[in-house]
C-alpha cells in the first residue's frame, strides 16, 4: 500500500516492483492532491486517511488481511504516521529517503531550509491550499506541539511487528529522518518487532546529481542492494546473505585517484561503528587542529569577525537539497570561499588517510552586534587542485540556540555558546587532501536569509527592514569554538568486494545486469516525480 501527493504515475510505479511477487499493489492520493478531493493536511490526516484504506482493503475479497506498506519521499512522512493507529493488518514497512522527524528537516537548528519547502508546496499542493499550508509552517517555526504529528519520536514503541527496511542518502534531504527512523524502529520499538530493521545508504538519495562525483560500483550498490533489501524487508523472496549485513552503506571519498584508492565502495556491518569524536578547534590563524587554542599571549588573535548584509547573501552551491536552483552534492566552494563574508579554517594537508563515519557537530562561540543572526559551518575536503568539495554543512538561527517555544535574542558583546548538528557522514579524507571549515551567515536559497532584526517569519511585518551585522566567532582558552568529527579506523567499514556475486547469491530469480542497466532511469524518473511538475 502506498499513499502519495504525486499522482499515479509517480513513484506508485515503485510498488509495482512487488506485484511480480505475488503482492497486490494498492495507491492513493493523498487527501488534497492528485483525484483525491479535500484539502492537503500537511500529513495531518495521514493517520486516519491511511487507516481507512487499509481497513477497506483487509475487507475485499482478494485480501488475506495482510498490508505492507511502502514510503518513499512524502509518501514516507505518511507511512510513518499509520503506526498512531495501531492498525492490526500492519505487517511491514519499507522506506526510501524519508523522514520520521518533522520539524529537524524543515527546520534545521531553528534555520529554515526555505528553497525546500517554498518549491515543494508550491510544485505539488493545489494552489488554493499553498498559503494556508505555508502558514502553518510559518507560525511554527519554534518546534511546537503542532510538529508532534510528524515526529514518531518517543512513539516507536507502536511498532508492534514485522520487518523494516530504510533506504537512505548521505547527500539526500531527509538523511538525519532516515537515520533516526531506523534507529528507532530497530531499538526502541516494541520488544517484538526490535532488531529486525535494515539500512542501505547511497550517496546520492534524492540527490542523483552528486552520483558522477562517485565512480566506484554506486549504480549497482544503490539498486540492487536496495532492492534486495526491500524484497528481504517483505518477505518477497528467499534470501541468502553471505556479506551482506543489516547496515549497509556506501564509503565516499574525493573523485581523484588518491580518493578512488582511500574510499568510494561499499560496505556492510552488523551495527554502526562506533566513532571516536575528535575535536578539531579553529585558531586565529586560520588553521584547524586538535589542539586547543590559545589565551592570546601568544599573539595569535581569539576572535575573528566578518561582516554580513542581507541584501548580499551567499549563494547556495552543494549540499543535501532537492530543487535545481538550489543545486545539490559534493559541489566545489572555492569561489565562495573567497568572499569577505566567509572565515577559512584548513587543516595541514593530510599524510594518511582520515576515515570518518557518524555525526558531525559544530560547538560555536559567537557574537554580533544584532539582535540576532544566523552562523553557518561547511565542512569541505580540499583537493591539491585547489578543489573544496563540500562534505557536509547547516546553520543555526541564533533566536533559536536554546530550543523551547520562545525566541531568546543576542546582546552586542556577549558571546554565546551555539550547537550546530551538520548531519551525518561516511567519509575518508584522503592523503594529500586537506578538510576545510567555511563559517559564514547566509545560503540562500537553501536557507531563509535572516535580516538580523529579529522578526518572526508569520510576523505581518517581516521581512522587515535589514541589518547589517558585524559577526564574531571567538577560538580562545575561554571560547574554545570546534568542530567535532567521528573518526573510525577502517578496519571497521569491511568492503563488500563483489556485489555481482552478493547479490545473485541472494537472489538467483533477478537479473542483476538488468537492474544495474534499468536502475539509474528508474531512480531519475522518481526524483522527477517529486520536483515541479
Amino acid at each position: 500500500m502506498d499513499r502519495s501527493p504525486y499522482g499515479q504515475f509517480g513513484i506508485e510505479l515503485l510498488a509495482d516492483l512487488f506485484v511480480p511477487a505475488g503482492f497486490i499493489s494498492v495507491c492513493q492520493d493523498m487527501r488534497g492532491t492528485g483525484l483525491s478531493q479535500g484539502h492537503f493536511s500537511n500529513w495531518k490526516a495521514d493517520a486516519n486517511d491511511s487507516e481507512d484504506l487499509g481497513d477497506w482493503i483487509v475487507q475485499q475479497s482478494w485480501s488475506n488481511g495482510e498490508i505492507y506498506t511502502f514510503g518513499a519521499s512524502a509518501d514516507g512522512l505518511g507511512a510513518f504516521t499509520t503506526n498512531y493507529n495501531a492498525p492490526s493488518w500492519l505487517m511491514s514497512q519499507y522506506y526510501i529517503w524519508t523522514s520520521s522527524i518533522g520539524y529537524d528537516v524543515i527546520y534545521p537548528n531553528g534555520a529554515l531550509l526555505y528553497n525546500l519547502l517554498n518549491r515543494w508546496l508550491t510544485g505539488t499542493v493545489r494552489e488554493y491550499d499553498v498559503e494556508t499550508c505555508w502558514d502553518e509552517f510559518m507560525e511554527n517555526e519554534a518546534e511546537t506541539s503542532w510538529w508532534e504529528d510528524l515526529t514518531f519520536t518517543g512513539n516507536y514503541q507502536l511498532v508492534k511487528q514485522g520487518k523494516f527496511g530504510f533506504w537512505a542518502g548521505w547527500y539526500d534531504i531527509f538523511l538525519v529522518g532516515n537515520l533516526a527512523a531506523y534507529e528507532g524502529y530497530n531499538y526502541e520499538a516494541d520488544p517484538a518487532a526490535r532488531y529486525k530493521s535494515v539500512l542501505t545508504i547511497d550517496p546520492c538519495g534524492h540527490c542523483q546529481d552528486a552520483a558522477p562525483y562517485f565512480t566506484e560500483d554506486i549504480v549497482a550498490g544503490r539498486t540492487a542492494l536496495a532492492l534486495m533489501q526491500a524484497y528481504d524487508t517483505f518477505g518477497a523472496r528467499p534470501v541468502k546473505r553471505n556479506n551482506i549485513k543489516n547496515v549497509t552503506f556506501y564509503v565516499m571519498s574525493s573523485n581523484d585517484d588518491a580518493g578512488r584508492e582511500a574510499g568510494q565502495f561499499w560496505t556492510s556491518v552488523e551495527a554502526f561503528p562506533t566513532p571516536t569524536m575528535v575535536k578539531y578547534f579553529l585558531h586565529g590563524d586560520g588553521s584547524v587542529s586538535p589542539s586547543a587554542p590559545s589565551d592570546g599571549s601568544d599573539g595569535v588573535s581569539t576572535s575573528s569577525s566578518y561582516t554580513y548584509d542581507p541584501e548580499d547573501p551567499i549563494g547556495t552551491n552543494g549540499g543535501n537539497n532537492l530543487f535545481g536552483d538550489a543545486p545539490c552534492g559534493p559541489l566545489d566552494q572555492q569561489e565562495i570561499d573567497l568572499r569577505e563574508d566567509v572565515l577559512v579554517f584548513e587543516t595541514p594537508v593530510l599524510t594518511e588517510e582520515l576515515v570518518l563515519t557518524g555525526p558531525i557537530n559544530g560547538h560555536l562561540y559567537v557574537s554580533s552586534d544584532a539582535i540576532d543572526t544566523d552562523f553557518m559551518v561547511r565542512v569541505s575536503d580540499v583537493y591539491p587542485t585547489g578543489e573544496a568539495r563540500l562534505i557536509q554543512d547547516s546553520a543555526v538561527r541564533m533566536r533559536w540556540r536554546e530550543g523551547g517555544t520562545t525566541p531568546v535574542y543576542m546582546e552586542k558583546g556577549t558571546v554565546y555558546p551555539a550547537y550546530i548538528s551538520l548531519w551525518n557522514t561516511s567519509y575518508v579524507v584522503a592523503p594529500g587532501h586537506s578538510l576545510r571549515f567555511a563559517v559564514s551567515s547566509s545560503n540562500y536559497p537553501r536557507f531563509s536569509i535572516n535580516p538580523n532584526n529579529g522578526l518572526l517569519l508569520a510576523d505581518p511585518m517581516y521581512p522587515g527592514d535589514s541589518v547589517i551585522a558585524v559577526n564574531t566567532v571567538h577560538h580562545s582558552a575561554q571560547f574554545p569554538t570546534y568542530i567535532e568529527l567521528p573518526v573510525v579506523d577502517k578496519s571497521q567499514l569491511p568492503k563488500i568486494k563483489n556485489l555481482k556475486m552478493e547479490f545473485e547469491m541472494a537472489y538467483p530469480y533477478i537479473n542483476y545486469d538488468m537492474v544495474v542497466e534499468k536502475g539509474p532511469e528508474l531512480l531519475k524518473r522518481f526524483v522527477e516525480a517529486r520536483q515541479l511538475k
